[in-house]
């Protein structure tokens, strides 16, 4: 898989691979009412990728995985005590996250991880945060194993769950 920098044509593209991947993250146990679609929203990647903050995974000439990483994050993460407090320009967030199904199982997720560590410490960055929704275990597994340290639980009301959910929040030192 080439991990590249998302540009304005790859957006329709993006668009579909996303709404795609709601319909796939709705069917999951762990989001019992279903992802009601719009993550990230048109604007959110149009503005990712203006501010190169979008990143795609191609294989197959096609976008089969892909993430965004910039300095955005819900309220909630400032209740918390993270390992470092730093001025937010210093600290990553990472978004959005997904590859496609029958790419799974390839190592792709990490490779994505290990991509947004590398373009982060290349920007002079001193942390990457994220949050993932209780109960999807595999990401989290792997977040630890690139290591990634749990932080602490908070509940996040995020427009294409609809309602509040328990997210654990992670975070690596570069």
């Amino acid at each position: 898989m080439e991990i590249r920098t998302a540009n304005k044509e790859d957006f329709s593209e993006l668009l579909s691979f996303y709404n795609r991947m709601c319909s796939v993250l709705g069917e999951q146990d762990f989001l019992p009412e279903g992802d009601k679609g719009g993550f990230p929203s048109e604007e959110m990647i149009r503005e990712s990728i203006a501010a190169k903050a979008q990143f795609v995974g191609i294989e197959d000439e096609k976008i089969i995985a892909a993430y965004i990483i910039d300095h955005n994050c819900d309220p909630a993460y400032h209740s918390v005590q993270w390992q470092i407090n730093t001025k937010t320009e210093e600290v990553m967030i990472l978004h959005a996250l997904r590859v496609l199904p029958e790419y799974s199982r390839r190592g792709y997720s990490k490779q994505l991880v290990r991509h947004a560590i590398q373009i982060s410490k290349e920007m002079g960055q001193k942390a990457i945060r994220l949050d993932c929704i209780e109960g999807n275990d595999i990401p989290q597994k792997m977040y630890q194993s690139l290591g990634f340290q749990y932080i602490d639980s908070v509940r996040i009301t995020y427009p294409d769950i609809g309602t509040p959910k328990k997210f654990l929040l992670y975070e690596i030192l570069l």
